[in-house]
């Protein structure tokens, strides 16, 4: 949902706060307290402000407050097309972000490459490269060829425990099929291409919840066998959830089985590869958004999460995105747990308790 948020997230060299032993401040965990936990809890890197300041300060807050840090991406298509090379931007935010894992050291690594443009419901490919076209797309030679070459980037410099190679791809199904059929080709490639580099990596592709039921946007019977296509080369059933966007009008309306549904649609492990709910109202959803109802849905996520054996639950931002003030983005600036200036909201204590509990190993 965010991708169009990212192309100016990452902000490139400039190192930002230099205490502790990396580029980031140093940190320190609140002491554990309360019952064991089994999800692991985890923030992307979208921060509050376009700034080099506030993007390592994401990989500080998901290091005092989760285990879990998301990077997510569009491929830089130009660096690793047949001939090209990697810029000097592309090493400098690699240097940068390998250096904030390093210094992080007990976070688990999941990085997202995100091709598809969230900004019109990942109906196209992101920001494609002159000389390939929309129409071709997924079944370029030279743009699949860049995608192997960025996953083996990805996997070799990162070093991900998870990695996501297409986001939210059932909404590329709905929309752009032919596309999505040169996708499925493509990610069978990826996938043998991220395992042959690191036989560990959990490799999969996110799927959005909301419209795989069919409740999101334009209206239409579930799809579930999307899933289907990928089976045999999917380590993990990875789910993206934004309920306040299709219909839901408070958390207390959210079916009991919204979650436990996944159950019976995959017996391995599942987890929740990004979230959020807002805070304030929506524009265009009027009956949606408050402090007590985000702090609701988180609640119930949790539990949910945690009593049905999920890995990790991913919320994802923060803070809110100072900059999600208008357009399609606009539906986002208040699903932070705290706002832009780092104030807490409702949410947050709740947030902060599950964190404070152990997580059993």
């Amino acid at each position: 949902m965010f991708a169009l948020f990212f192309a100016a997230s990452a902000c490139g060299s400039d190192s930002g706060p230099d205490e502790g032993d990396g580029p980031g401040p140093a940190v320190t965990r609140p002491p554990e307290a309360g019952e064991p936990r089994t999800i692991r809890l985890g923030f992307s890197t979208l921060p509050a402000e376009r700034t080099s300041d506030a993007y390592v300060g994401t990989f500080a807050t998901a290091a005092q407050y989760a285990d879990v840090v998301l990077i997510q991406r569009t491929p830089p298509w130009e660096d690793f097309l047949p001939g090209g090379s990697v810029s000097r931007t592309t090493a400098d935010t690699t240097r940068q972000e390998t250096a904030l894992l390093d210094q992080y050291n007990g976070l688990t690594r999941f990085y997202a490459i995100d091709p598809t443009d969230g900004g019109v419901q990942r109906s196209r490919l992101a920001n494609l490269p002159a000389g390939i076209s929309q129409d071709e797309g997924f079944n370029d030679p030279r743009l699949r060829a860049a995608f192997i070459a960025y996953t083996t980037h990805v996997v070799k410099n990162y070093k991900p425990d998870y990695l996501a190679i297409g986001v939210e791809i059932n909404m590329l199904y709905e929309r752009t099929p032919r596309q999505f059929e040169a996708f499925v080709s493509l990610y069978n490639e990826a996938y043998d291409a991220a395992k042959h580099n690191n036989s560990r990596t959990k490799v999969f592709p996110t799927f959005q919840l909301e419209d795989l039921e069919g409740n999101f946007d334009a209206i239409h019977p579930p799809h579930w066998e999307v899933i289907d296509r990928f089976r045999g080369k999917m380590d993990v059933l990875a789910i993206s959830t934004y309920p306040f966007l299709s219909g839901v009008r408070s958390a207390a309306e959210i079916r009991p089985d919204y979650y436990s549904q996944l159950k019976q649609r995959w017996d391995g492990e599942i987890l929740i590869s990004e979230t959020g709910y807002a805070s304030a109202p929506v524009e265009g959803y009027v009956s949606v958004g408050t402090e007590e109802d985000q702090q609701a849905y988180l609640a119930r996520l949790l539990q949910d999460s945690n009593s049905l054996g999920f890995s990790m639950v991913v919320w994802f931002a923060a803070l809110d995105p100072s900059f999600a003030s208008g357009g399609g983005s606009a539906v986002f600036k208040d699903i932070g747990l705290r706002r832009s200036d780092g104030a807490n909201k409702l949410a947050w204590a709740t947030w902060e308790e599950w964190a404070r509990r152990p997580l059993k190993k």
